[in-house]
């Protein structure tokens, strides 16, 4: 496969149109295949493992919460821990519908013009 590097001038900036080398096509070997392959199908099955385990605990949880002793156990934990993500669910609902998240560069550029005007008012530069 023929790679050209195609140059132009534009302004006297030298731009290069070529992709970089990892978004060339390659001819992929069988052997690159199998590997690809076997690497998907050995991670794939860890993931899967990773949650059937888990699927798994929170299934032996909800059976130890549904007893009386493991209520007693764990209930106030959990209300407090559900009552916390709801408020925090809560702050970021509000915040979402009060457009907070509509411009995120703005807060970075106010932060740095503050520090900007702070150390002008300190080292009087």
């Amino acid at each position: 496969m023929a790679r050209h590097l195609v140059t132009q001038n534009r302004g006297g900036i030298q731009v290069n149109n070529r992709q970089p080398e990892f978004f060339v096509p390659a001819v992929e070997s069988a052997a690159e295949r199998r590997w690809r392959r076997i690497l998907t199908v050995f991670f794939g099955g860890v993931v899967t493992l990773g949650g059937l385990a888990f699927v798994y605990k929170l299934y032996e949880f909800f059976m130890d919460l549904s007893a009386a002793e493991g209520l007693r156990f764990a209930g106030a934990h959990l209300l407090t821990y559900c009552l916390v993500a709801g408020g925090f669910l809560c702050l970021l609902t509000f915040a979402f519908l009060k457009g907070h998240f509509g411009d995120i560069e703005a807060p970075k550029v106010e932060l740095l013009n503050r520090e900007i005007s702070y150390d002008r008012q300190d080292f009087g530069a």
